[in-house]
C-alpha cells in the first residue's frame, strides 16, 4: 500500500498523480461555451449588457456582465484562464488559504 510520502513522490518524479484512476489525468478545461446580449438586470439602465456560459464536461458556469459581445467574450476567456490555471497551480491571484488560528 502506497502512503502519502510514496504518492507525493511519484508525483514529483513524473508530473503526475499516481493514485489509482487519476495516473496522468489532467483536470478538465473551462472553455467559453457561449456569449450573447442579454437584458439589463435594471429595466431602467439602457447599457449593453451579455451572458456568458464557461463549460469544462463536468461543470457550468453562467455569468452576465456589462459591456459589448467582444468585451463580454474577453472577460469570460481570461476567467476560464483563470479557473484553469487554479487546477494547474499557475494561479496568478494572490488568494492564500487561512491557516489554523
Amino acid at each position: 500500500m502506497k502512503n502519502e510520502h510514496d504518492v507525493n513522490a511519484a508525483t514529483a518524479r513524473t508530473g503526475t498523480d499516481a493514485r489509482p484512476g487519476r495516473v496522468g489525468r489532467a483536470p478538465p478545461r473551462y472553455s467559453v461555451a457561449a456569449v450573447k446580449s442579454a437584458p439589463a438586470p435594471d429595466r431602467d439602465d439602457a447599457s449593453e449588457w451579455c451572458s456568458y456560459v464557461l463549460e469544462n464536461g463536468r461543470s457550468t458556469i453562467t455569468g452576465r456582465r456589462r459591456g459589448s459581445v467582444q468585451q463580454v467574450t474577453e472577460h469570460a476567456t481570461r476567467y476560464a484562464d483563470e479557473l484553469n490555471a487554479r487546477s494547474g497551480g499557475q494561479s496568478t491571484l494572490g488568494w492564500i488559504p487561512r491557516r489554523g488560528r
